[in-house]
């Protein structure tokens, strides 16, 4: 992941800029007050070394980088995992309730402690705690009032924060158009399936998280990470070459790039054509409706039936469910065209003895087994994880003829598993 720039705007105000979006760090007596989010803003703010006390959670905005609320799943994540300070989230009451209601949604849920059931925790109650401003509100000196659409912070009745007077001059949506000048169009028609692996990676850290397919005509973006149009620019891939998006389930850092690629597709008047499973579609509409109310007229969907094949033209999709950390499902795949048949694993909890208990044939090594290549989630420090274990992996390795190769996870240059490689383009013959 490209790093972000980090600028001083006053004594008192920093600024985190990335691909057009940003957000505010207040040095104040009460700690550092964030104002905004952004996606991977958990990578970011730790890039640079911040902590942040309180966060201040603005109306929610969307533009063709991102929007304004993505991140802040991770930003719990990594308090959950790595232990933090309980944060203050400060906001209008409709902007905390919606942000509250989404992260609800999504974050409380993990395994048990077998790693066998999905069971929902009372994480967000430990992790966000929220503070309803009217319009005030005040902590000790510090006071963070909201007016008029604006964000202004004092402490000890001096203002070291005004939102508007600070604000970027450019939107991120001309820099976006100038640069999708200069890539060109492919139009190539793929007689090969081609899988290009591409980087951003998950909310922690940054890797290989998501994946071009290409036979024929078609362009299949899965899970499309944050900031699309720049991330597939560094592999000349224009963002409008792309014709479907698939979401394997609903964790963050697999849906940051929704809602860049539905502000694109109504910009041009053009449905935005979605592959997934009923169950997270209607998450994913649940999370999204309120920053499109009309989203559903504006998507074409393909349901992924898991035991049931979707024909996309001359491309068969298989899917399953997988065994992770969501109580709608996530989605493993299979992708064959051309004579030949890729493997994606998603998110999931590989391990034969968890398989031996579940009993689902679905998730042992077989299902890969007409798979010429693999691209399967691993982990390598921690046996316990609701991720897979790299031992696992290589153990699935040895059960198949395809290849496979290790994703989602940090880079290491002397990985004991071999690793998929950000930006090469793997043909099967």
């Amino acid at each position: 992941m490209t790093t972000s720039t980090l600028r001083k705007l006053t004594e008192q105000v920093q600024r985190i800029e990335y691909c057009g979006m940003y957000v505010d760090l207040v040095s104040t007596s009460a700690g550092t007050v964030r104002v905004g989010s952004m996606p991977d803003v958990a990578k970011f703010v730790t890039e640079h070394g911040f902590r942040e006390e309180i966060v201040v959670v603005t109306p929610w905005e969307v533009s063709l980088a991102g929007d304004s609320r993505t991140g802040e799943e991770f930003v719990l994540w990594q308090a959950q995992i790595r232990g933090g300070i309980l944060k203050e989230y400060v906001g209008l009451k409709r902007d905390i309730e919606l942000l509250h209601g989404n992260l609800e949604s999504i974050f409380p849920y993990f395994f048990d402690d077998e790693n066998i059931k999905v069971v929902r925790k009372d994480w967000l109650c430990k992790w966000f705690h929220h503070n309803i401003a009217d319009p005030f509100y005040r902590k000790g000196s510090l006071e963070i009032c909201f007016e008029g659409g604006n964000v202004v912070v004092s402490d000890d009745r001096t203002v070291l924060y005004d939102r508007n007077s600070l604000a970027s001059g450019v939107h991120p949506d001309k820099e976006i158009e100038v640069l999708l000048e200069d890539i060109p169009r492919d139009g190539k028609v793929r007689e090969k399936l081609e899988v290009i692996p591409i980087g951003c990676g998950n909310g922690v850290y940054g890797t290989v998280a998501n994946t071009i397919v290409r036979y024929g005509e078609y362009v299949i973006w899965i899970d499309p990470c944050g900031y699309p149009a720049q991330t597939l620019a560094r592999y000349g891939i224009h963002w409008d070459d792309v014709t479907h998006c698939l979401f394997t389930h609903n964790h963050e850092d697999h849906v940051q790039g929704f809602t860049a690629c539905m502000h694109r597709a109504l910009k041009h008047d053009r449905k935005l054509k979605l592959i997934l499973a009923d169950n997270v579609f209607r998450v994913l509409a649940d999370i999204y409706s309120p920053l499109f109310p009309d989203m559903k007229e504006h998507v074409e969907v393909f349901s992924l039936k898991p035991g049931t094949p979707l024909q996309l033209g001359p491309i068969q999709i298989d899917s399953r469910w997988n065994h992770h950390i969501l109580p709608y499902g996530t989605i493993g795949l299979k992708i064959s065209a051309g004579g030949s048949c890729f493997g994606y694993s998603g998110d999931t909890k590989y391990d034969e003895d968890i398989n031996q208990i579940l009993n689902r044939p679905e998730l042992e090594a077989g299902w890969f087994a007409s798979c010429d290549l693999v691209f399967h989630e691993i982990e390598f420090d921690n046996p316990d994880s609701v991720h897979t274990h790299w031992k696992q992996v290589e153990s699935l390795q040895s059960k198949i003829e395809g290849k496979v190769l290790g994703y989602h996870c940090p880079f290491l240059a002397n990985s004991p598993f071999p690793l998929a490689e950000e930006g090469r383009c793997y043909v099967l013959d």
